[in-house]
């Protein structure tokens, strides 16, 4: 234990001394300096990433790695026959698009608690926040509350769902539907358990939780697929050129999958079909690939439900409640909103800055709508990466 200690503490000692040393660069040479390091960051995250498909690597595009594109991303814009240069790189996206936005503001919308609580400042309509679990207790909102969680279980009436998710996450990951289904049987993503088994669940987990109420989707969505709150993912933006204003650049519905499920996340095997902005009527649904070649689907792979040309209820309300929230929160500049479509309207689910940029490229390229080319390029989303840093200022440590 020492020698790990020695280790860990030998470790901190350099970084002092090489934050000592950066600190006594020119302003630009740190600036630089700090740049690069969070480029190999990226390139580190995208090596991670591409490691994660569990694919022969003649299925692989290694010809594209040294333009920024995944493998799977290469297949699905089908760069052998399209212009890489309309579409934003995976190492733009996770090098240039999450610093548009100020770290310390994105902090906020990146916690899901803090975005539910920004939401209800705003007066945007949202999913009700029900308590944050810790310490095997929930403690409930609004109000003085703290319930152990057995009696919480307890407490959840017959057919009620409700969802714990982690502060912070993407991809659908930790995420928990719980369903009370009788007296003395619940669910935890599809799963029945007794109340013991349910608390193991979570006493399992090393996190905090908020505990969402479970939203009912309205039933042409249900349609989509029964087992997942499909939801809508809708990219907003500035337009630079024309007062500042938010603009939508393109929306997607998401449906859930039997791979996806309990959520409807394109990561876990997800489906996405373009929306079109002015009907809100919907296209062919595609895929992020399983092999080396991209799926198309008129109708649900596992369900045989239609997917081209239904129309997504309530859609200028969605539209509206999409760009009401956009200019509310103006300083965002960029975000991804998560709609449910529930019975009596829109709902914003979550507020995003890591957009997941190919679900939406999957249909069309960013950089070929004038608007967004014109926003990533003020913003330095479209500066050659080897040359310089960030458009937005990047925070030194104290």
């Amino acid at each position: 234990m020492g020698k790990v200690l020695t280790k860990a503490a030998w470790a901190r000692g350099r970084a002092r001394v090489a934050a000592r040393r950066v600190r006594k660069l020119p302003k630009r040479t740190r600036q630089r300096y700090r740049a690069g390091q969070l480029r190999l960051t990226a390139i580190r995250k995208l090596v991670k990433k591409e490691r994660e498909w569990e694919a022969p690597l003649r299925m692989r595009r290694p010809r594209w790695w040294l333009k920024g594109f995944l493998s799977r991303s290469a297949i699905l814009y089908d760069l052998d026959h399209n212009d890489p240069a309309e579409y934003v790189s995976d190492l733009q996206r996770v090098y240039r698009t999450k610093r548009m936005v100020h770290e310390r503001l994105q902090d906020v919308i990146n916690n899901k608690l803090t975005t539910h609580l920004l939401l209800g400042t705003m007066d945007i309509r949202s999913a009700k926040l029900l308590g944050v679990y810790w310490r095997q207790a929930i403690h409930c909102f609004p109000g003085e509350e703290r319930v152990e969680l057995p009696e919480y279980l307890d407490r959840i009436e017959p057919e009620r769902q409700v969802f714990l998710k982690v502060l912070s996450g993407a991809e659908g990951k930790n995420i928990f539907a719980v369903k009370r289904l009788d007296e003395s049987r619940w669910s935890v993503n599809g799963e029945e358990m007794d109340l013991d088994r349910t608390v193991e669940v979570f006493y399992a987990q090393k996190r905090p939780l908020i505990v969402e109420e479970g939203l009912e989707q309205h039933p042409k969505q249900s349609a989509l697929y029964p087992d997942t709150v499909n939801t809508i993912r809708v990219l907003t933006m500035i337009d630079v050129n024309d007062g500042h204003r938010p603009f939508i650049a393109m929306a997607v519905q998401r449906i859930g999958t039997r791979s996806s499920e309990p959520a409807d996340n394109w990561s876990r095997g997800g489906l996405s079909a373009r929306v079109e902005l002015d009907t809100g009527q919907l296209g062919r649904a595609t895929r992020l690939p399983l092999r080396d070649e991209v799926e198309w689907f008129d109708a649900h792979p596992d369900t045989g439900s239609p997917i081209t040309g239904v129309e997504v209820p309530y859609w200028p309300q969605i539209r509206d409640l999409v760009l009401h929230s956009a200019r509310v929160l103006s300083f965002m500049e960029y975000v991804g909103w998560d709609i449910v479509v529930t019975p009596d309207g829109p709902v914003v689910l979550e507020a995003n800055i890591n957009t997941g940029m190919n679900v939406l490229q999957a249909h069309q390229p960013l950089f070929t709508d004038p608007r967004a080319r014109a926003y990533y390029a003020e913003r330095g989303v479209m500066t050659d990466l080897a040359l310089e840093p960030p458009a937005v200022d990047i925070e030194e440590p104290i």
